[in-house]
């Protein structure tokens, strides 16, 4: 039985400051949060507790108050993966959550610093996050490819800070892919009117090394994509490749040279 996600900060001096454990602490609530929303669609906080708090070398167990131990296997799992150095995007790290884990970069530098984050889950060996966590990441998000296309999915989250962006979970790949779009009032009525409901994004679709796609910039249309149930369904044949015909989503997926789940 999963019994929790520990992190231990061991510090660079003797002590751990309370500024280096408030950083830390707000850091995993960060991870926590991306792996949720990527597995779940979950966005509250309200679902992790710490269990345990450990004096020696601070430690932290936190767990989920709804036993959502995927969660905790995923995050554990996918962060092993990346300070091993792996160039491939773990199970359900999106770009915005390669970021949240590079961000821990700061706990590294400054006068109260850590040596490294050991993260001890159920399954697998503990990872260790060093100063070099930002060199890892690099290696990941600075791989793959873009092309001019289009991807249909749910728009879900529109955030209208800065440079807005919306949320589309991808059909194919069933990725949660932030979109950048034009700061401007007739932009933002189209997006907030299409929330919740099927769109079709065309623009310039970056991808991570293994076809999953991670963004989309310089949007050119946005459209409501979804299914009209009165118009006729596609008989065999409408697609003429029949592979396609047979599993549309297993074709897209062969084409972008995904693997298959």
């Amino acid at each position: 039985m999963p019994q929790g996600l520990t992190f231990v900060i061991n510090p660079e001096s003797e002590t751990a400051s309370v500024d280096l454990f408030q950083r830390a602490i707000a850091d995993i609530n960060r991870l926590l949060l991306g792996a949720s929303y990527a597995i779940r669609r979950e966005k509250s906080a309200k679902h992790w507790v710490i269990r345990e708090l450990h004096s020696s070398a601070p430690t932290i167990t936190v767990d989920s108050l709804i036993g959502d131990h995927e969660v905790i296997a995923v995050t554990h799992q996918g962060i092993k993966a990346i300070t091993d150095g792996t160039d491939r995007p773990p199970r359900f790290f999106t770009e915005q959550e390669l970021k949240n884990l590079k961000r821990m970069r700061r706990l590294f530098r400054g006068k109260d610093r850590a040596s490294s984050i050991t993260v001890i889950g159920d399954a697998a060996e503990p990872a260790e996050i060093k100063k070099d966590i930002s060199e890892k990441v690099d290696k990941i998000l600075t791989t793959g490819y873009s092309n001019l296309g289009s991807l249909e999915g749910w728009l879900d989250a529109v955030n209208l800070h800065r440079s807005p962006t919306f949320t589309v979970w991808e059909r194919i790949s069933r990725a949660p892919v932030r979109c950048a779009f034009r700061n401007e009032p007739d932009w933002k009525e189209k997006v907030k009117g299409l929330l919740e409901r099927r769109v079709r994004v065309r623009g310039n679709i970056h991808y991570f090394v293994n076809g999953v796609p991670r963004s989309v910039s310089n949007i050119a249309e946005l459209q409501d994509a979804t299914p009209d149930p009165d118009l006729p369904k596609a008989h065999f044949g409408a697609i003429p490749d029949q592979e396609a015909a047979r599993d549309p989503v297993a074709f897209l997926k062969s084409i972008r040279g995904m693997e298959s789940e």
